[in-house]
This record gives C-alpha cells, structure tokens and sequence, in this order.
C-alpha cells in the first residue's frame, strides 16, 4: 500500500477532498445549526459502518505481526469511539470533539502506515476518502456556531448570495479539472487550492454576520 501521505498528495485524492468540501458547503449553507449538526451525526454514522469493513478487511491481512495487529485494531476501535460521542450542543464541546477525532485519525494514520506492507492499497485510498469527507463535514458544521443573528436580515442575504457566486465559479473549475486527465489537471491544483480557501473564509465569514443593521 502506498503511505497515506503519497495517497493524500495525489491529485484524485485532492480532487476528491475538495469535492467533499463544496458537497458540504452547499448543503450546511442553508442548514440551521441543529440541522447542520444533525447532518454531521449522519457522517459520522456512515464513517463509523466503513471503519468496521476497513478494520475487518484489515484484520484479514496476512503478514502482520500479532503485536501490530493488536495495535491497528485499537486504532480502529479509538476512532469509532471517538465517533460514536454523543452530539456537541456548545462550541467547546464540539472543538474538544473536533480535536479528540484529529487525534484519532492521526493515531490510526501511523498505525495503517506501519503496516504497508501488510495492506492493499484500496485500504488506503478508501481511508483516505472517508475521512476527508468525515472531515469536511466537521469544517462545515463547526461555522454554525459562529451564527450570532437571524438570516433573514438583508447582510444575511447579500453574504449568501456571494458565496453561491463564488461556489459555482469554483464548481466550474472543479469539474473542468476532474475531466481532464490526472497529469493534465496538476496545473490546476494551485488554482484550485486557492480558490478553496477562499469559500473556506467565506462561508465562515457567512455565519458571522453581525446583523447590525438589523439592529439600528
């Protein structure tokens, strides 16, 4: 299996992370907070029934070593713990979970790295996907907590409207990069890294609106 690393570098793996991020941005746009989160859980439900294929697939590898086997299956287990917690109704309560799942997945990362030789690489690749979506969704939702007025305010709605501007330009260019071929579309990865960062900022800046204007 190739590393994690060289997986998560590939121009189909970036592709792919960047369409779960517009797949989450769209959806959550328009969610309230509690849906938003309800949405999540959902993920997080998928991401848990795919860690128990990948970790049975795992457990079926020859070649491991007892010790690293017993390791890995552990990592599994931490993780689906970690998904398996009850829903964050406050905004420290979901940072420490969004933190404690960023420590999971790095702790598994290591383990399904140690055991290369041991695994295929649609592990990997599948791993790689999963958590990226799982990931995503968890970047989304977390802008919810930044909300402090009611949407139907006109700042609310002028901030909407560009960041749909702005999602579809950038869907445009996502999906002219997933048509070419994979060598033909590296060029396009700076372009395209940029331009997610950009609708990372605004979508987040789309749940701080301040609504002063409703105010005055």
């Amino acid at each position: 299996m190739m590393s994690l690393e060289q997986i998560r570098a590939s121009v189909k793996s970036q592709m792919d992370a960047w369409q779960a991020m517009v797949q989450a941005f769209e959806v959550q746009m328009n969610l309230g907070r509690r849906e938003a989160i309800d949405r999540l859980e959902q993920q997080k439900q998928m991401f848990r029934e795919g860690l128990d294929r990948l970790k049975s697939e795992a457990e079926r590898s020859r070649g491991m070593l007892e010790d690293r086997r017993q390791a890995l299956a552990t990592a599994f287990d931490e993780l689906k713990v970690q998904l398996s917690l009850g829903r964050a109704e406050t905004h420290d309560l979901f940072a420490a979970q969004q933190r404690a799942l960023h420590e999971a997945i790095s702790k598994l990362d290591k383990e399904l790295n140690r055991n290369l030789e041991s695994l295929t690489d649609t592990v990997g690749e599948t791993y790689v996907r999963w958590v990226d979506t799982v990931k995503a969704e968890y970047e989304a939702a977390s802008a919810h907590f930044a909300e402090t007025q009611a949407r139907q305010k006109a700042n609310w709605e002028a901030a909407r409207q560009s960041f749909e501007r702005q999602l579809e330009h950038y869907h445009k260019q996502l999906a002219e990069a997933q048509k070419q071929a994979v060598e033909q579309a590296r060029h396009l990865q700076s372009t395209l890294a940029t331009g997610m960062d950009h609708l990372r900022d605004s979508f987040t800046r789309l749940f701080q609106i301040s609504g002063k204007d409703g105010e005055k």
